[in-house]
Protein backbone atom coordinates (compact mmCIF):
# COMPACT_ATOMS: atom_id res chain seq x y z
CA UNK A 1 0.00 0.00 0.00
CA UNK A 2 1.28 3.43 -0.92
CA UNK A 3 0.96 5.89 1.95
CA UNK A 4 0.31 9.53 1.11
CA UNK A 5 1.41 12.46 3.24
CA UNK A 6 -1.67 13.60 5.19
CA UNK A 7 -2.82 17.16 4.56
CA UNK A 8 -2.45 19.69 7.33
CA UNK A 9 -5.63 19.72 9.45
CA UNK A 10 -8.12 22.48 8.73
CA UNK A 11 -8.27 23.66 12.35
CA UNK A 12 -4.55 24.48 12.38
CA UNK A 13 -2.78 24.54 9.02
CA UNK A 14 0.61 24.88 10.73
CA UNK A 15 0.28 21.33 12.10
CA UNK A 16 1.84 18.64 9.92
CA UNK A 17 0.86 15.58 11.98
CA UNK A 18 -2.94 15.29 12.35
CA UNK A 19 -2.43 13.38 15.62
CA UNK A 20 -0.46 16.17 17.27
CA UNK A 21 -2.49 17.75 20.08
CA UNK A 22 -2.25 19.22 23.60
CA UNK A 23 -3.35 17.30 26.72
CA UNK A 24 -7.05 16.88 27.49
CA UNK A 25 -8.90 14.82 30.11
CA UNK A 26 -12.01 13.03 28.90
CA UNK A 27 -15.12 11.69 30.60
CA UNK A 28 -17.31 9.15 28.78
CA UNK A 29 -21.10 9.20 29.11
CA UNK A 30 -22.47 5.97 27.71
CA UNK A 31 -20.45 2.76 27.83
CA UNK A 32 -21.66 1.01 24.70
CA UNK A 33 -19.93 -0.17 21.54
CA UNK A 34 -19.22 3.23 19.99
CA UNK A 35 -17.92 4.64 23.30
CA UNK A 36 -15.63 1.60 23.53
CA UNK A 37 -14.23 2.31 20.07
CA UNK A 38 -13.75 6.01 20.82
CA UNK A 39 -11.90 5.18 24.04
CA UNK A 40 -9.72 2.71 22.18
CA UNK A 41 -8.87 5.31 19.54
CA UNK A 42 -7.79 7.80 22.20
CA UNK A 43 -5.01 5.34 23.06
CA UNK A 44 -3.32 6.43 19.81
CA UNK A 45 -2.94 9.91 21.36
CA UNK A 46 -0.44 9.88 24.25
CA UNK A 47 -1.52 13.36 25.37
CA UNK A 48 -5.16 12.30 25.83
CA UNK A 49 -6.56 10.45 28.85
CA UNK A 50 -9.95 9.07 29.84
CA UNK A 51 -10.31 9.78 33.56
CA UNK A 52 -13.96 8.83 34.17
CA UNK A 53 -16.90 6.98 32.63
CA UNK A 54 -20.59 6.80 33.44
CA UNK A 55 -23.55 4.64 32.48
CA UNK A 56 -27.09 4.24 33.74
CA UNK A 57 -25.94 0.95 35.28
CA UNK A 58 -23.05 1.15 37.75
CA UNK A 59 -22.08 -2.41 36.83
CA UNK A 60 -21.74 -1.41 33.18
CA UNK A 61 -19.63 1.62 34.09
CA UNK A 62 -17.42 -0.48 36.36
CA UNK A 63 -16.85 -3.10 33.66
CA UNK A 64 -15.99 -0.38 31.13
CA UNK A 65 -13.58 1.26 33.58
CA UNK A 66 -11.84 -2.03 34.31
CA UNK A 67 -11.48 -2.88 30.62
CA UNK A 68 -9.91 0.51 29.82
CA UNK A 69 -8.04 1.20 33.12
CA UNK A 70 -10.18 4.27 33.89
CA UNK A 71 -9.75 5.58 37.42
CA UNK A 72 -13.33 6.70 38.15
CA UNK A 73 -16.72 5.28 37.19
CA UNK A 74 -20.28 6.29 38.00
CA UNK A 75 -23.74 4.75 37.91
CA UNK A 76 -25.68 7.72 36.55
CA UNK A 77 -24.29 10.90 35.04
CA UNK A 78 -24.32 13.36 37.96
CA UNK A 79 -21.08 12.09 39.45
CA UNK A 80 -19.16 12.39 36.19
CA UNK A 81 -20.22 15.95 35.41
CA UNK A 82 -19.20 16.96 38.97
CA UNK A 83 -15.80 15.26 38.62
CA UNK A 84 -13.23 18.07 38.61
CA UNK A 85 -10.72 15.94 36.68
CA UNK A 86 -12.99 15.85 33.62
CA UNK A 87 -12.41 18.65 31.10
CA UNK A 88 -14.51 17.39 28.18
CA UNK A 89 -17.35 14.89 27.97
CA UNK A 90 -17.91 12.51 25.09
CA UNK A 91 -21.63 11.75 24.90
CA UNK A 92 -22.58 8.44 23.34
CA UNK A 93 -25.82 7.57 25.10
CA UNK A 94 -29.31 7.00 23.65
CA UNK A 95 -30.45 9.65 21.14
CA UNK A 96 -33.64 10.60 22.98
CA UNK A 97 -31.62 11.90 25.95
CA UNK A 98 -29.25 14.12 23.96
CA UNK A 99 -30.67 17.48 25.09
CA UNK A 100 -30.85 16.70 28.80
CA UNK A 101 -27.43 15.05 28.89
CA UNK A 102 -25.63 17.76 26.94
CA UNK A 103 -27.35 20.45 28.98
CA UNK A 104 -26.20 18.80 32.21
CA UNK A 105 -22.59 18.82 31.01
CA UNK A 106 -22.64 22.42 29.80
CA UNK A 107 -24.17 23.65 33.06
CA UNK A 108 -21.29 21.91 34.83
CA UNK A 109 -18.85 23.87 32.63
CA UNK A 110 -17.61 20.89 30.64
CA UNK A 111 -16.72 21.03 26.96
CA UNK A 112 -18.76 18.53 24.95
CA UNK A 113 -18.34 16.24 21.96
CA UNK A 114 -21.74 14.81 21.04
CA UNK A 115 -22.15 11.67 18.96
CA UNK A 116 -24.47 11.84 15.97
CA UNK A 117 -27.19 12.92 15.88
CA UNK A 118 -26.32 16.11 17.76
CA UNK A 119 -29.97 16.41 18.85
CA UNK A 120 -33.37 15.04 17.88
CA UNK A 121 -34.78 18.38 16.70
CA UNK A 122 -33.64 21.72 15.34
CA UNK A 123 -34.99 23.46 18.43
CA UNK A 124 -32.89 21.29 20.74
CA UNK A 125 -29.81 21.82 18.59
CA UNK A 126 -30.21 25.59 18.61
CA UNK A 127 -30.72 25.59 22.37
CA UNK A 128 -27.59 23.52 23.08
CA UNK A 129 -25.35 25.54 20.76
CA UNK A 130 -26.70 28.75 22.30
CA UNK A 131 -26.07 27.46 25.82
CA UNK A 132 -22.48 26.48 24.94
CA UNK A 133 -21.85 29.97 23.55
CA UNK A 134 -23.32 31.59 26.67
CA UNK A 135 -21.01 29.58 28.87
CA UNK A 136 -17.98 30.03 26.59
CA UNK A 137 -17.56 26.29 26.01
CA UNK A 138 -16.55 24.14 23.06
CA UNK A 139 -19.29 21.96 21.59
CA UNK A 140 -19.31 19.84 18.44
CA UNK A 141 -21.27 17.08 16.80
CA UNK A 142 -19.08 14.02 16.36
CA UNK A 143 -19.01 13.99 12.56
CA UNK A 144 -15.70 12.13 12.66
CA UNK A 145 -15.70 11.55 8.90
CA UNK A 146 -14.72 15.18 8.30
CA UNK A 147 -11.41 14.66 10.15
CA UNK A 148 -10.02 11.72 8.17
CA UNK A 149 -7.01 12.71 6.03
CA UNK A 150 -8.71 11.31 2.90
CA UNK A 151 -11.71 13.60 3.47
CA UNK A 152 -9.51 16.61 4.22
CA UNK A 153 -7.65 15.93 0.97
CA UNK A 154 -10.96 15.68 -0.92
CA UNK A 155 -12.09 18.99 0.54
CA UNK A 156 -8.82 20.65 -0.46
CA UNK A 157 -9.07 19.41 -4.05
CA UNK A 158 -12.76 20.17 -4.46
CA UNK A 159 -12.57 23.65 -3.04
CA UNK A 160 -9.20 24.57 -4.53
CA UNK A 161 -7.26 24.99 -1.30
CA UNK A 162 -3.99 26.89 -1.39
CA UNK A 163 -1.11 24.65 -2.41
CA UNK A 164 -3.26 22.10 -4.28
CA UNK A 165 -2.03 21.50 -7.82
CA UNK A 166 -5.33 20.00 -8.95
CA UNK A 167 -8.93 21.16 -8.69
CA UNK A 168 -12.28 19.73 -9.79
CA UNK A 169 -13.48 23.16 -10.83
CA UNK A 170 -17.06 24.19 -10.09
CA UNK A 171 -18.81 21.31 -8.29
CA UNK A 172 -22.01 20.12 -9.98
CA UNK A 173 -22.97 16.84 -8.27
CA UNK A 174 -22.36 14.77 -5.14
CA UNK A 175 -23.42 11.14 -4.78
CA UNK A 176 -23.22 9.57 -1.32
CA UNK A 177 -24.65 6.44 0.29
CA UNK A 178 -24.49 4.69 3.64
CA UNK A 179 -26.66 1.61 4.15
CA UNK A 180 -26.08 -1.28 6.54
CA UNK A 181 -28.06 -4.48 7.15
CA UNK A 182 -29.37 -4.11 10.70
CA UNK A 183 -30.39 -7.78 11.14
CA UNK A 184 -26.69 -8.70 11.08
CA UNK A 185 -26.38 -7.41 14.65
CA UNK A 186 -29.77 -6.11 15.84
CA UNK A 187 -32.81 -8.08 17.02
CA UNK A 188 -36.14 -7.02 15.52
CA UNK A 189 -38.16 -5.40 17.00
CA UNK A 190 -36.49 -5.15 20.43
CA UNK A 191 -33.24 -3.42 19.43
CA UNK A 192 -32.82 0.30 20.03
CA UNK A 193 -32.49 0.88 16.29
CA UNK A 194 -36.19 -0.01 15.92
CA UNK A 195 -37.37 2.12 18.86
CA UNK A 196 -38.71 5.40 17.48
CA UNK A 197 -39.37 7.00 20.89
CA UNK A 198 -35.72 6.54 21.84
CA UNK A 199 -34.40 7.90 18.56
CA UNK A 200 -34.05 4.77 16.46
CA UNK A 201 -34.56 4.65 12.71
CA UNK A 202 -32.29 5.01 9.71
CA UNK A 203 -32.66 8.78 9.46
CA UNK A 204 -31.15 9.61 12.83
CA UNK A 205 -28.73 6.68 12.78
CA UNK A 206 -27.06 7.03 9.39
CA UNK A 207 -28.54 9.86 7.29
CA UNK A 208 -26.23 12.44 8.94
CA UNK A 209 -23.30 10.88 7.05
CA UNK A 210 -24.45 11.39 3.45
CA UNK A 211 -25.97 14.75 4.43
CA UNK A 212 -22.60 15.94 5.76
CA UNK A 213 -20.88 14.57 2.66
CA UNK A 214 -23.12 16.69 0.43
CA UNK A 215 -22.99 19.95 2.36
CA UNK A 216 -19.18 19.92 2.56
CA UNK A 217 -18.79 20.50 -1.17
CA UNK A 218 -21.30 23.30 -1.78
CA UNK A 219 -21.02 26.86 -0.51
CA UNK A 220 -24.76 27.48 -0.18
CA UNK A 221 -27.45 25.76 1.86
CA UNK A 222 -29.87 23.53 -0.05
CA UNK A 223 -33.09 25.29 -0.98
CA UNK A 224 -35.20 22.24 -1.79
CA UNK A 225 -35.31 18.55 -0.88
CA UNK A 226 -37.24 15.54 -2.18
CA UNK A 227 -37.36 12.39 -0.05
CA UNK A 228 -38.62 8.85 -0.67
CA UNK A 229 -38.31 5.79 1.53
CA UNK A 230 -39.98 3.10 3.59
CA UNK A 231 -41.31 3.22 7.15
CA UNK A 232 -41.94 0.08 9.23
CA UNK A 233 -45.64 0.22 10.11
CA UNK A 234 -45.19 -1.86 13.27
CA UNK A 235 -42.41 0.15 14.92
CA UNK A 236 -42.84 3.49 13.14
CA UNK A 237 -39.15 3.85 12.29
CA UNK A 238 -37.83 4.65 8.84
CA UNK A 239 -35.94 1.71 7.37
CA UNK A 240 -34.33 3.42 4.41
CA UNK A 241 -34.54 6.55 2.36
CA UNK A 242 -33.16 8.54 -0.52
CA UNK A 243 -32.99 12.31 -0.96
CA UNK A 244 -32.26 14.74 -3.77
CA UNK A 245 -31.01 18.15 -2.68
CA UNK A 246 -30.79 21.28 -4.79
CA UNK A 247 -28.11 23.85 -4.01
CA UNK A 248 -28.73 27.36 -5.38
CA UNK A 249 -26.06 29.35 -7.25
CA UNK A 250 -23.70 31.64 -5.40
CA UNK A 251 -23.46 34.04 -8.35
CA UNK A 252 -25.71 35.12 -11.19
CA UNK A 253 -22.88 35.41 -13.73
CA UNK A 254 -22.27 32.50 -16.07
CA UNK A 255 -18.61 31.52 -16.36
CA UNK A 256 -17.34 31.53 -19.93
CA UNK A 257 -18.82 28.82 -22.14
CA UNK A 258 -20.85 26.99 -19.45
CA UNK A 259 -24.52 27.81 -18.81
CA UNK A 260 -24.37 26.47 -15.24
CA UNK A 261 -24.30 29.21 -12.64
CA UNK A 262 -21.42 29.02 -10.10
CA UNK A 263 -22.24 27.10 -6.94
CA UNK A 264 -25.43 25.53 -8.29
CA UNK A 265 -25.60 21.78 -7.93
CA UNK A 266 -27.47 18.70 -6.81
CA UNK A 267 -26.78 15.89 -4.36
CA UNK A 268 -28.19 12.37 -4.59
CA UNK A 269 -28.10 10.64 -1.23
CA UNK A 270 -29.08 7.25 0.15
CA UNK A 271 -29.13 5.80 3.67
CA UNK A 272 -30.74 2.90 5.45
CA UNK A 273 -30.57 -0.23 7.56
CA UNK A 274 -32.38 -2.62 5.21
CA UNK A 275 -29.39 -3.63 3.06
CA UNK A 276 -25.64 -3.11 2.85
CA UNK A 277 -24.50 -0.72 0.13
CA UNK A 278 -21.06 -0.04 -1.34
CA UNK A 279 -20.86 3.12 0.80
CA UNK A 280 -18.83 5.69 -1.05
CA UNK A 281 -19.01 9.39 -1.92
CA UNK A 282 -18.35 10.72 -5.43
CA UNK A 283 -17.88 14.41 -6.14
CA UNK A 284 -18.16 15.64 -9.74
CA UNK A 285 -16.98 19.01 -10.99
CA UNK A 286 -16.42 20.76 -14.29
CA UNK A 287 -12.77 19.66 -14.36
CA UNK A 288 -13.06 16.08 -13.09
CA UNK A 289 -14.38 13.77 -10.42
CA UNK A 290 -13.17 11.97 -7.32
CA UNK A 291 -14.41 9.18 -5.07
CA UNK A 292 -13.98 8.83 -1.33
CA UNK A 293 -13.76 5.05 -1.39
CA UNK A 294 -15.60 2.57 0.81
CA UNK A 295 -16.12 2.71 3.71
CA UNK A 296 -17.03 6.29 2.89
CA UNK A 297 -17.85 7.36 6.45
CA UNK A 298 -14.39 6.32 7.69
CA UNK A 299 -12.24 6.21 4.55
CA UNK A 300 -8.57 5.55 3.95
CA UNK A 301 -8.51 5.98 0.18
CA UNK A 302 -9.34 8.76 -2.30
CA UNK A 303 -9.24 8.39 -6.09
CA UNK A 304 -9.12 11.45 -8.33
CA UNK A 305 -9.61 11.74 -12.09
CA UNK A 306 -8.94 15.10 -13.72
CA UNK A 307 -10.65 15.48 -17.10
CA UNK A 308 -8.76 15.53 -20.32
CA UNK A 309 -9.95 17.44 -23.38
CA UNK A 310 -13.22 15.96 -24.65
CA UNK A 311 -15.80 13.56 -23.35
CA UNK A 312 -14.49 10.46 -21.58
CA UNK A 313 -10.86 11.59 -21.67
CA UNK A 314 -8.83 11.37 -18.46
CA UNK A 315 -5.99 13.82 -18.24
CA UNK A 316 -4.62 12.77 -14.88
CA UNK A 317 -5.45 9.99 -12.40
CA UNK A 318 -4.30 9.91 -8.77
CA UNK A 319 -4.78 7.69 -5.74
CA UNK A 320 -4.23 8.87 -2.17
CA UNK A 321 -4.07 6.34 0.66
CA UNK A 322 -3.97 7.02 4.38
CA UNK A 323 -3.89 3.75 6.37
CA UNK A 324 -5.17 3.61 9.92
CA UNK A 325 -2.67 3.63 12.80
CA UNK A 326 -1.64 0.12 13.82
CA UNK A 327 -3.28 -1.23 16.98
CA UNK A 328 -1.12 -1.04 20.06
CA UNK A 329 -0.78 -3.87 22.57
CA UNK A 330 -3.00 -1.89 24.95
CA UNK A 331 -5.75 -1.65 22.31
CA UNK A 332 -5.54 -5.34 21.47
CA UNK A 333 -5.68 -6.32 25.15
CA UNK A 334 -8.88 -4.30 25.61
CA UNK A 335 -10.62 -6.13 22.76
CA UNK A 336 -9.80 -4.18 19.61
CA UNK A 337 -12.63 -2.36 17.81
CA UNK A 338 -16.28 -3.10 17.12
CA UNK A 339 -16.60 -1.21 13.84
CA UNK A 340 -14.46 -0.69 10.72
CA UNK A 341 -11.70 1.91 10.93
CA UNK A 342 -12.73 3.12 14.40
CA UNK A 343 -9.06 3.90 14.92
CA UNK A 344 -9.92 7.04 12.95
CA UNK A 345 -11.72 8.56 15.93
CA UNK A 346 -8.23 9.68 16.92
CA UNK A 347 -8.21 12.31 14.13
CA UNK A 348 -11.40 13.89 15.46
CA UNK A 349 -10.23 13.74 19.08
CA UNK A 350 -6.90 15.35 18.24
CA UNK A 351 -8.64 18.20 16.41
CA UNK A 352 -10.99 18.77 19.36
CA UNK A 353 -8.02 18.97 21.72
CA UNK A 354 -6.25 21.45 19.43
CA UNK A 355 -9.37 23.61 19.13
CA UNK A 356 -9.93 23.71 22.89
CA UNK A 357 -6.24 24.40 23.47
CA UNK A 358 -6.47 27.34 21.07
CA UNK A 359 -9.60 28.70 22.74
CA UNK A 360 -11.92 27.87 19.84
CA UNK A 361 -15.58 27.06 20.53
CA UNK A 362 -16.17 25.04 17.36
CA UNK A 363 -14.11 23.19 14.79
CA UNK A 364 -13.91 24.47 11.19
CA UNK A 365 -14.11 20.89 9.93
CA UNK A 366 -17.77 20.72 11.06
CA UNK A 367 -19.24 23.96 12.29
CA UNK A 368 -22.32 24.72 14.40
CA UNK A 369 -24.01 26.10 11.29
CA UNK A 370 -23.48 22.82 9.43
CA UNK A 371 -24.88 20.83 12.34
CA UNK A 372 -28.04 22.94 12.25
CA UNK A 373 -28.39 22.47 8.47
CA UNK A 374 -28.17 18.70 9.01
CA UNK A 375 -30.81 18.83 11.76
CA UNK A 376 -33.14 20.79 9.46
CA UNK A 377 -32.70 18.16 6.76
CA UNK A 378 -33.31 15.33 9.25
CA UNK A 379 -36.59 16.98 10.20
CA UNK A 380 -37.43 17.27 6.50
CA UNK A 381 -36.81 13.53 6.12
CA UNK A 382 -39.17 12.77 9.01
CA UNK A 383 -41.87 15.05 7.65
CA UNK A 384 -41.77 13.76 4.08
CA UNK A 385 -41.71 10.10 5.17
CA UNK A 386 -44.33 10.59 7.87
CA UNK A 387 -42.08 9.57 10.78
CA UNK A 388 -43.26 10.92 14.12
CA UNK A 389 -40.72 12.95 16.16
CA UNK A 390 -38.69 11.27 18.88
CA UNK A 391 -40.52 10.95 22.20
CA UNK A 392 -44.02 11.46 20.81
CA UNK A 393 -46.80 8.85 21.00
Amino acid sequence: MRTSVPPNPLDDLSVKDPLECPPLKWGMIGCGRVSHDFTQALKHLPSQSVVACAARSEDSAKAFAEKHSIQSFYGGYDGLVKDTNVEIVYIGNVHAFRRSTVEMCLLADKHVLVEKPFACSVADGEYLIGLAKERNLFIMEGMWTRFFPAVQKARNIALGAEGEEDSLGDIAKVYSDFNFFAPDHEEYPTSFVYNRKLGGGAGLLVAPYPLAAATMFFKSEPDSAKVVGQVDEDTGVDLQGAMVLNFPPTSGEKPGNSPKLPGAGVALLSWGMACESAESTTIVGAAGRMTIESPGHCPTKLTVNIKGHGRGEVGKAMVYEYPMPADTEEITKAGGFNYPNSEGFCYEAAAVARCIGAGKKEAPQYTHAETLVTLKLLEEIQQQLGVKPVGTD
